[in-house]
């Protein structure tokens, strides 16, 4: 059901995005969210803006550094962070749904 991503990472959009819709999924779904902007939540606003902004509305670096006025270096550095932290936040909860 759900993937790594290139940098050896879960992704995030499939397990947002899945489109398989059963009790159980809706479930993992919702539990997921929750966690994901509690951890979120934890974050540096900078580091969040970018994650947000770039992970789940899809703007890209250019974009984002037109928006905000920072080098495109920093921004990926900033989400790099923040991936960081999501991924050591949310890896319990990841292998709790990859094992059933």
């Amino acid at each position: 059901m759900f993937s790594y991503d290139e940098e050896g990472g879960f992704s995030v959009r499939e397990i947002l995005l899945a489109a398989d819709s059963t009790p159980e999924t809706e479930h993992l779904r919702n539990l997921f969210w929750e966690q994901l902007f509690a951890a979120l939540n934890e974050l540096p606003e900078d580091q969040r803006q970018v994650f947000i902004w770039n992970e789940l509305e899809d703007v890209s670096f250019n974009e984002i550094a037109k928006r905000t006025g920072e080098k495109v270096n920093t921004l990926i550095s900033r989400k790099r962070y923040a991936v960081l932290h999501l991924r050591k936040r949310l890896e319990q909860l990841y292998k709790e749904i990859i094992e059933q």
